[in-house]
């Protein structure tokens, strides 16, 4: 992985995370093979389909807009240190109001069970805390157990039901 080349990374035990940056995302929604090979990262997370390179051509113009905020907002790639493999995504989901904002995330079926999105929520955290978040916000479906179980190990409470499960946590 070409580190020289990224911003406000940080590192895990087994794990980088590395944010979009205007041009890194540029490039990759233009050409993902020259991404992966500037950056030297095999992309093997989330499916790009038509909802997601939609987002991420959407999130392009985001990052322009409001350069300055762009960590509250663009995804940060989730990358196995042991093989330099881009395994999924974690973000903001917007620029703290009163402190508080919301995370999401996600990752490639095939690296599940590894505790790798565990690793990767706890770093992100945080990062929040050290950017002045006080209060993080998750919605997860209610099937998905898997995804609540990483909130639980990262010291979420369950907050409400509104046919998604909502759960905060305090970095206060």
């Amino acid at each position: 992985m070409n580190r020289e080349l990224m911003t406000d990374w940080m590192e895990t035990e087994r794990l980088f995370l590395f944010p979009y940056t205007l041009e890194n995302l540029s490039l990759f929604n233009s050409d993902l093979g020259l991404f992966e090979e500037r950056y030297g990262v095999v992309y093997r997370g989330e499916e790009l389909d038509h909802l997601l390179t939609g987002y991420l051509k959407r999130l392009e113009k985001e990052i322009a807009e409001d350069p300055e905020n762009y960590l509250f907002f663009t995804e940060f790639l989730i990358v196995l240190k042991e093989n330099d493999h881009v395994i999924g995504s974690i973000d903001f989901k917007y620029v703290p109001e009163d402190g508080t904002t919301e995370i999401g995330y996600g990752m490639n079926p095939a690296y599940t069970g590894h505790g790798y999105m565990t690793e990767a929520l706890r770093a992100f955290l945080g990062l929040g805390k050290r950017l002045g978040i006080r209060k993080v916000l998750a919605e997860t479906v209610r099937g998905n157990v898997r995804s609540q179980n990483v909130l639980k190990r990262c010291g979420f409470r369950f907050l409400r039901d509104e046919g998604c499960l909502w759960w905060e946590k305090d970095l206060s």
